[in-house]
């Protein structure tokens, strides 16, 4: 299903934010999906969505806590993807609250 394309509202909880591990969490988990294009974007704005293979476009996104982003995949591997991201948003990258 290489034309599947799957978005899911998350919200940053963590208290530091999207910060450079979770940051390379995303980037990591992507790297299992080379062919999934996978972005993350504030609501306002998906001009400048960050694609999730980069840590350094996650981080320029500067999403602090509370911050809704749309995190949207397309491609083979993609719903995967997404639901393995979606997952460490909800665990807050396992830093607490």
């Amino acid at each position: 299903m290489s034309g599947e394309k799957i978005e899911k509202k998350v919200t940053v909880g963590n208290r530091m934010g999207l910060h450079a591990r979770p940051a390379s969490c995303i980037a990591t988990i992507l790297a299992d999906y080379p062919e999934a294009e996978v972005t993350l974007a504030r609501p306002d704005d998906f001009e400048n969505a960050a694609d999730c293979h980069s840590v350094l476009s996650l981080m320029i996104l500067a999403a602090g806590q509370g911050t809704e982003l749309i995190l949207s995949g397309s491609g083979e591997g993609a719903a995967e993807a997404v639901r393995r991201i979606e997952a460490c948003f909800t665990a807050n990258f396992d830093e607490g609250r």
